[in-house]
């Protein structure tokens, strides 16, 4: 499951080039994608890199590295993976090779600094790379961008204050609506928005929110019915659309508690959260069960 959304954050990457390599170094500089690099580089040690390509910055050009990951990296640091890719790309190519860590889960990269560093005995290295947290950008500021290839990942970035998660879903599918581009290039854009929001949201939002036929152009399309299938949604359109998001909606709370603190002590809420019946009071515990500081204020806000 993972590898599909390694799959199609690399596809948006390589559709929208620009729009990614323009956001990871900086609005206010002008880049040029000049080519996609191929990522066949069995020489880091057995690593493929996620994106690489050659750019140009103000006349000078540049490798743009980007490493995706749906959460920590956990065979290796990532500071030792960039140090591979960081070797390799700088022996290939003998140019800058600025590298960008996404992280698509709101848990994820949190103690990743985006540095390493050792100086002993007349010998100095250090290794600097851009860090970018998904849910620490401002979800807003980027529909205003009017950046097409940034819109998937828009569902993973800080909503507006005082607005709901259904509120801020229909702004960023609104925003993808108003692309001036074909329907499959829609449709490309619905299935990521979609797919990439599953990461910390019920699906069952995002298909009730999209209509099918908007995305059945895609060359995603069937990538996402695949997925819808694999985590057991048609079974719970069958049950019943809100019954089956409600009782999802639980489930993904309660998995997001029990990867951060002690198992007997989140299944006692779970009598509690099985009392709620609004789905909107349980998609906001969703969202807030990746982020509470620990577990005696997620009860608070489930007391509320």
């Amino acid at each position: 499951m993972a590898k599909d959304y390694d799959n199609m954050a690399k596809s948006i990457l390589t559709d929208f080039a620009t729009d990614i390599s323009q956001f990871v170094i900086g609005t206010h500089l002008d880049v040029e994608v000049i080519e996609n690099i191929d990522t066949e580089q069995q020489l880091v040690v057995e690593q493929l890199t996620d994106s690489t390509k050659r750019i140009r910055i103000n006349e000078s050009e540049a490798i743009l590295h980007i490493e995706l990951q749906l959460r920590d990296s956990t065979y290796k640091p990532m500071w030792a993976r960039n140090a591979a890719y960081h070797g390799y790309l700088i022996k290939e190519h003998q140019i800058p090779v600025y590298s960008n860590v996404i992280y698509f889960h709101p848990n994820a990269g949190r103690n990743d600094t985006g540095f390493y560093h050792y100086s002993s005995y007349g010998y100095e290295y250090t290794l600097r790379y851009k860090v970018i947290r998904l849910i620490d950008i401002d979800g807003q500021s980027i529909l205003k961008m009017q950046a097409p290839g940034l819109l998937p990942f828009t569902p993973l970035m800080k909503r507006p204050t005082g607005v709901s998660i259904e509120e801020w879903m229909q702004e960023c599918i609104n925003a993808v609506a108003a692309t001036p581009f074909d329907e499959q290039t829609q449709g490309d854009l619905f299935c990521a928005l979609s797919l990439f929001g599953g990461i910390i949201y019920d699906p069952l939002l995002f298909k009730r929110m999209i209509r099918e036929e908007r995305m059945q152009e895609s060359k995603y399309y069937q990538l996402l019915r695949d997925e819808f299938i694999a985590i057991g949604i048609e079974q719970g359109l069958e049950q019943g659309l809100e019954q089956g998001a409600r009782e999802s909606t639980i489930k993904n709370i309660l998995k997001f508690l029990n990867s951060r603190f002690i198992a007997e002590e989140v299944n006692e809420l779970i009598p509690e959260l099985q009392q709620i019946t609004d789905i909107d009071r349980l998609e906001q515990l969703l969202f807030a069960a990746p982020q509470v500081q620990n577990l005696e204020a997620f009860k608070f806000m489930l007391e509320e």
